[in-house]
């Protein structure tokens, strides 16, 4: 500021001498400071008042955050499906927190689905391998897919998962790469479960209803993920994941079983024993699927971490529901 005034201290000495008088008193140079410091700070207020503070679409990505997605499936005592539930009629205990205000109830029905089938190609079900093959491809072509329905099928047998076809496994030429498919080596498991969680994040839409079927015996033996990795990826994303015990109908219950039967318990699915028929058993996955709910609600508590979820009855104890048990408001909601 001083060497401007003495440039205008040549071409113009009344303005100079202004300048020059108050250079030599303190008093009118802390004045000039002042009255400096307040017009720069009143043109950074003009500024940032013609600059929004976020658009709309920030907004929306800001109110997501703080917002629970939670499907579940609800029975009466004797396991028949109930399907004329009120919101009113549950609530949802979040890490002790009681949630009775939903921002959205509805049943699962009126959002498209984002399966991926898992069939295990390993060595230990070779034998029943032909049979699962012929019993998705009649399930693919059969079932009633809607518009926006999305199928993959992942098959794992040797060192890692193949990708068989992505999104798109209702169309006939999709399903063709089902027929050169042959047992192969080491099970996988927690990788194909995984990898089936990775498929499910591609595209992701919100309105999609994801979802896993495996077929397996539940014996892992070379995967680099461990249960608790696979059982957390399918919580993050709301996929309920549906085991189909594909261990021979003659040999004896194993530790396999009690892995497909925790495996479909943590995430909200459902798990069917060794020697039912497995066209039977799609169907009825594909039923609880369309029968469940999905409802939204609040975030109960800023603190990020684990959370425990449960859906509880409010008016009818006999009421019984079935959901993940658990998600990390860090990684999915």
């Amino acid at each position: 500021m001083m060497g401007h005034g003495a440039n205008f201290e040549t071409r113009n000495p009344p303005l100079g001498s202004l300048v020059s008088a108050n250079a030599a008193s303190p008093q009118s140079q802390t004045t000039q400071t002042q009255v400096f410091l307040f017009l720069l700070a009143l043109l950074v207020a003009l500024v940032l008042s013609s600059i929004p503070l976020y658009s709309e679409s920030e907004y929306t990505i800001r109110a997501s955050t703080t917002e629970v997605r939670l499907a579940f499936a609800a029975s009466d005592r004797q396991g028949h499906v109930v399907r004329t539930l009120q919101a009113s009629d549950i609530a949802v205990a979040d890490n002790g927190w009681i949630i009775r205000h939903f921002r959205s109830f509805r049943p699962a029905s009126e959002s498209p689905l984002d399966l991926v089938i898992l069939l295990d190609a390993s060595a230990s079900v070779e034998a029943q391998i032909p049979a699962e093959i012929a019993a998705v491809k009649n399930f693919v072509e059969s079932s009633a897919w809607g518009a926006r329905d999305q199928v993959s099928i992942l098959a794992f047998g040797g060192s890692r998962p193949q990708l068989i076809c992505a999104h798109n496994c209702t169309e006939a030429a999709a399903r063709v790469q089902l027929n050169s498919l042959r047992a192969n080596g080491s099970t996988p498991l927690y990788d194909a479960l995984f990898g089936a969680a990775e498929v499910l994040k591609e595209n992701r839409e919100p309105e999609l209803r994801p979802a896993i079927i495996l077929f397996s015996d539940g014996v892992d033996t070379i995967s680099i993920h461990s249960a608790s990795d696979a059982v957390a990826a399918a919580q993050n994303l709301q996929a309920a994941i549906y085991c189909v015990n594909s261990r021979s109908g003659k040999s004896a219950p194993d530790r396999g079983d009690a892995v497909l039967n925790a495996l479909a318990a943590s995430t909200g699915g459902l798990s069917y024993a060794s020697g039912q028929d497995v066209s039977t058993a799609l169907r009825a996955v594909l039923d609880d699927l369309h029968s469940s709910y999905v409802l939204t609600y609040d975030l109960p508590e800023q603190l990020s971490g684990q959370h425990s979820v449960r859906v509880l009855p409010t008016s009818d104890p006999q009421l019984q529901f079935r959901s993940r048990t658990a998600y990390d408001d860090r990684l999915g909601r």
